[in-house]
């Protein structure tokens, strides 16, 4: 049921603590213009809409985040980094590839492992803040409302899984141009029925790579229904399960039994080596029988047997662009600046698992 303001007002007065959203809610504008008010810029507010904002804060009581205060006018030479974990390799060489950057422009890294778990991104956010870094970099699926106003305190970057920030810019790899590329790799090795091992639901990268496996399949006419998808995080054992289930189903099992040659895209190289285990444990033969080509190229999928075929990341020209748009950011004292999304893209890295000639070429960006 929603509250009307003079409901919420009351809530308040019982202890609960009025947000930025509470203010831009009772005053009739969006959160922007709020801070708009309260940091004096940078975009001019008009006369009547400041009115009704400061009228709000006074009728809320509300007070900004002290931390976001202490922030401004300070430098700590201090970067937040918040990462799902450092178990799969491509998070791992992306924080490694950042702290590199940043000690090089003379900043320190303090890296908090979230787990994918919003209490615990939202717990070391606050924690980096209180430390008064001078920005955040935030691989994360999804930010909720409290996340999201504790980044407008801070220049904030996301990078690969990049939620929808209103004032952070973003730096990713072209994740659907990616995915096609793969998609039409195996393609040209005379195959139809490819399977797609995807990441986790309802996020954003796992929507982008999906949809560009769906784009190149239909492309040639091949099917890509929802029987051929197998969802699954990005950890070797889920990889292992996803597998299994897709080579159970009817139309993969009676692909295989025909004697079809098969393909499977995998969205991360760790899911990858997973589906290969369940492979090897089904008795289907890798690439004899089924063509693997997996999104990432981490280091490593060069130690996969046989050796894996991917997209390949360029995880330094990622963490060099993220580092370089924070710093901008900082210097220009730009937390409320208009977002930058910058893509990158990769190379398609052949290995053995396709069926082609291992440890091939890296070829070049289309």
């Amino acid at each position: 049921m929603t509250r009307t303001p003079a409901e919420q007002h009351t809530n308040r007065k019982a202890g609960m603590t009025a947000t930025r959203a509470d203010v831009a809610r009772l005053a009739g504008v969006s959160p922007a213009l709020v801070s708009y008010v309260m940091n004096n810029g940078p975009r001019p507010v008009s006369p009547e809409a400041r009115a009704r904002i400061e009228r709000a804060i006074d009728t809320l009581n509300y007070k900004p985040n002290a931390i976001a205060r202490a922030l401004r006018g300070s430098e700590t030479k201090m970067i937040g980094l918040l990462t799902p974990d450092t178990e799969n390799p491509f998070f791992a060489e992306l924080a490694k590839a950042i702290e590199q950057e940043l000690f090089d422009d003379g900043y320190l890294l303090l890296v908090g492992i979230t787990k994918d778990d919003p209490s615990r991104q939202l717990q070391y956010a606050r924690t980096f803040l209180e430390r008064k870094v001078d920005g955040l970099l935030i691989l994360s699926s999804r930010v909720g409302r409290a996340m999201t106003e504790l980044c407008d305190a801070v220049p904030t970057v996301t990078l690969d899984r990049t939620p929808l920030l209103p004032h952070a810019s973003s730096v990713e790899t072209d994740s659907m141009t990616g995915a096609r590329r793969i998609v039409e790799h195996l393609q040209m090795h005379d195959i139809q029925l490819i399977g797609c091992i995807a990441g986790p639901p309802q996020t954003r990268v796992t929507e982008k790579r999906t949809k560009g496996w769906r784009i190149q399949q239909n492309a040639m006419g091949y099917a890509e229904n929802r029987n051929l998808v197998a969802y699954a995080s990005f950890t070797p054992q889920d990889g292992y399960e996803a597998a299994k289930r897709l080579f159970t189903s009817k139309t993969i099992a009676d692909a295989l039994r025909r004697g079809e040659h098969v393909g499977l895209f995998t969205h991360a190289d760790v899911q990858a080596l997973g589906a290969m285990h369940a492979l090897l444990d089904m008795g289907i033969d890798v690439p004899g029988q089924v063509a693997i080509a997996s999104f990432d190229g981490t280091q490593l999928s060069r130690h996969f047997t046989p050796t894996l075929t991917s997209y390949a990341q360029p995880v330094d020209e990622i963490a060099h662009s993220a580092v370089s748009e924070l710093i901008r950011r900082i210097d220009t004292g730009g937390q409320q600046q208009q977002r930058r999304s910058i893509k990158i893209e990769g190379n398609l890295r052949i290995g053995g698992s396709c069926g082609c000639k291992p440890y091939g070429p890296l070829l070049q960006k289309a």
